[in-house]
C-alpha cells in the first residue's frame, strides 16, 4: 500500500516536472526573438583542478601544509598521551584535525583567490559571458585553461 503511494506521488511529480518543462519550451520558442541568446564563442570552460595545480605558490603553501601536518599530528599524540579516558583522547585529537584544517583553509584560500581572479581577468579579455567548469561540459564552449594559467604566472 506504501509501495502504490509512493509511485504514485513519483508518477504525479514527474508529470508536473514534464508540464513546466513542455510549458517552458512553447514559452521559449514564441519568445527566442526577443531574448538575447548566448553563443558557443561567449562560453569559456576552464579546468578547476589543473589551473589550482599550476598555481605558481601551490609548491610553497604544499610545503607548509605539511609541515604544519607533521606539526599537529606530534600535538594530538602529545595531548592524547596525557589522556587516560578514550573518549578525551579522541576529543584531543580531533581538535589538533580542526586546527589543521583551519590552517589549509587560511593558507589555501588565497591560491584560490587569485585562480577566481585570473579566470575573471581572462574571461573579460576575451569577453565571454559565462565561465563553466570543463567536467560539467559536454559540447561547446572555448577552453580558457591555458590561458588562465598563463594569466596566473604573469602575476607572480
Amino acid at each position: 500500500m506504501v509501495m502504490k503511494k509512493i509511485i504514485l506521488l513519483f508518477v504525479a511529480v514527474s508529470l508536473i516536472v514534464m508540464g513546466f518543462a513542455m510549458s517552458a519550451s512553447a514559452a521559449a520558442k514564441k519568445s527566442s526573438s526577443s531574448t538575447a541568446t548566448v553563443s558557443a564563442e561567449s562560453v569559456g570552460i576552464v579546468d578547476r583542478g589543473e589551473i589550482l595545480n599550476n598555481h605558481p605558490d601551490l609548491p610553497t603553501v604544499r610545503q607548509k601544509l605539511a609541515d604544519t601536518a607533521r606539526q599537529k599530528e606530534n600535538e594530538a599524540k602529545a595531548a592524547a598521551d596525557k589522556e587516560t579516558d578514550t573518549a578525551k583522547k579522541a576529543q584531543a585529537v580531533q581538535a589538533k584535525r580542526m586546527e589543521l584544517a583551519q590552517e589549509e583553509q587560511k593558507l589555501m584560500a588565497p591560491i584560490y583567490a587569485d585562480c577566481e581572479r585570473a579566470v575573471r581577468e581572462v574571461a573579460t579579455k576575451k569577453k565571454l559571458t559565462l565561465v563553466l567548469d570543463k567536467f560539467v561540459v559536454l559540447i561547446g564552449g572555448v577552453d580558457i585553461t591555458q590561458d588562465v594559467i598563463q594569466q596566473l604566472s604573469r602575476k607572480k
